[in-house]
């Protein structure tokens, strides 16, 4: 019963040094000042993390990173987003690969007569 209680203690130890290095992560990603490599670099080790502890990436910075190439979309220089129908399009400008975000206008859901 002892080697129960241990693991089971080991396992909460890990989620929660998993759930502080991916705020820690989610800070140097969310910082301005810092170079885009380092940022990238921590883009990196927080979706490796977030794998391997199944934890979900936080969604703040889960629609910033391109799911295709791992990169930073930033506004001007390497995204492109528009507004179509009340739903956000995000465009990776370096992989090419398109996000629709949000639902937009749900039509379908209408009722219809007929």
């Amino acid at each position: 019963m002892g080697a129960r209680r241990t693991r089971s203690k080991a396992k909460k130890n890990r989620l929660k040094n998993a759930i502080e290095a991916q705020k820690h992560l989610t800070t140097v990603v969310n910082n301005t000042t810092m170079p885009l490599n380092v940022r990238e670099n921590a883009v990196r080790h927080l979706l490796t993390t977030s794998r391997r502890n199944r934890i979900s990436v936080p969604k703040n910075v889960s629609h910033r990173i391109c799911k295709k190439c791992k990169s930073i979309l930033l506004v001007d220089n390497n995204s492109r987003i528009r507004i179509r129908n009340g739903q956000k399009i995000v465009t990776c400008l370096k992989c090419k690969s398109v996000r629709r975000i949000g639902g937009g206008p749900k039509y379908h859901r209408s009722v219809k007569n007929g």
